[in-house]
């Protein structure tokens, strides 16, 4: 049976997540700020929508709403500057994109700083990484030339990085997906093993997750969560419909109305991921999210890294004492932890996968 010393509760863990990042966040964001909300992942990955939905629920807990959101795509330099006074304050996304990795959203952020200058822009928390020397000097350069920058990190590996090459403020901050906190899921499962693994340019060649196997007696399912549901399929439809955009472009400059639908979307996609990581006894993963959701649902699992160890750098961070997650490096460890996180927990319970969805409930 699986021991982990100085382990605390699952619940309590969220709560220490919430309340650390809370210390940080209500010290740089004042109680009559004018929020600004930039770069609302508009994509399927399951993760970016659970750091949206954290986002949202600490600004509601604080009773700020966002005056202004937009996607890197509907970005609007005049429609803010509109809407601008003395206690405006730009927040963006927060997330694994602060680098040249997802090269067309950390731009976005460049730009940003290059357009408001003098405003106060907070980074919420965020993994760095570069691979490039040329796009590491344009970031250190746009964050010199801007005079009120605040960057949040998830690890002290981005921490050290930063404060060796960034001019600004920097703090170390958990990832915003812990206010969404635990939610409630009945424990189902439809296999053994369920194995969330990336499919996209973080996954690691040489990772154990390419190569599991178990006996013949332990069922497995593989899958990423980059797929969208067709509920998301409609909702997105109605929102990139053409006359859609022309009506509201013209009424809802600020985009208070897709804030609404965004908020809805990621709902849903926070729905998938649940409905998904349910239907293992044990999720092993190698996406950081996936932990993070697994936390939430206090669902046992075991993770490993992506291309550039952004998991173990945050479990050895903030949630190496979780009793429910184990991070493993190789397929020997995979085996033996999984099997000891069933056991310990006696997560055994099948249902028949037309159940699943009927089965899932989220607290709001």
């Amino acid at each position: 049976m699986l021991v982990k010393p100085c382990c605390v509760s699952n619940k309590q863990l969220i709560v220490n997540m919430q309340t650390q990042a809370s210390l940080v966040l209500d010290a740089l964001i004042p109680s009559d700020a004018h929020i600004i909300l930039l770069d609302y992942p508009h994509h399927p990955n399951v993760g970016d929508s659970l750091i949206w939905l954290g986002e949202t629920a600490y600004l509601k807990s604080r009773g700020l709403k966002p005056s202004y959101v937009c996607d890197y795509q509907n970005y609007n330099v005049t429609a803010i500057k509109k809407i601008l006074h003395k206690n405006s304050i730009i927040l963006l996304h927060g997330g694994g994109n602060f680098g040249n990795l997802w090269m067309h959203l950390h731009t976005f952020k460049l730009q940003v700083l290059k357009d408001f200058p003098s405003l106060p822009v907070i980074q919420l928390p965020q993994t760095v990484y570069f691979e490039s020397d040329k796009y590491l000097a344009e970031t250190v350069n746009a964050i010199k030339q801007h005079r009120n920058f605040t960057l949040l990190v998830r690890c002290y590996q981005s921490l050290a990085f930063a404060k060796q090459h960034f001019s600004c403020a920097i703090t170390l901050c958990p990832d915003m997906a812990f206010f969404i906190g635990s939610i409630d899921n009945k424990k189902i499962s439809i296999v053994d093993r369920f194995i969330l693994s990336r499919t996209d340019a973080e996954k690691s060649s040489d990772s154990p997750i390419n190569s599991i196997q178990f006996d013949s007696s332990t069922s497995v399912q593989t899958e990423d969560w980059l797929t969208i549901s067709n509920e998301e399929f409609w909702i997105e439809r109605v929102e990139s419909h053409h006359w859609f955009r022309k009506l509201f472009s013209r009424l809802d400059r600020n985009n208070q109305v897709l804030l609404y639908v965004w908020n809805l979307l990621a709902k849903v996609r926070l729905k998938r991921g649940v409905a998904q990581l349910s239907k293992g006894n044990v999720v092993i993963t190698d996406r950081l999210h996936a932990h993070i959701l697994c936390l939430l649902l206090n669902k046992p699992h075991v993770l490993m890294d992506n291309t550039y160890g952004k998991l173990s750098h945050f479990y050895k961070a903030w949630t190496s004492n979780s009793n429910i997650a184990i991070f493993a490096g190789d397929q020997t460890s995979i085996n033996k932890t999984s099997s000891e996180l069933a056991a310990t927990f006696n997560t055994k319970t099948t249902v028949n996968i037309s159940d699943l969805n009927s089965s899932v409930h989220l607290s709001e």
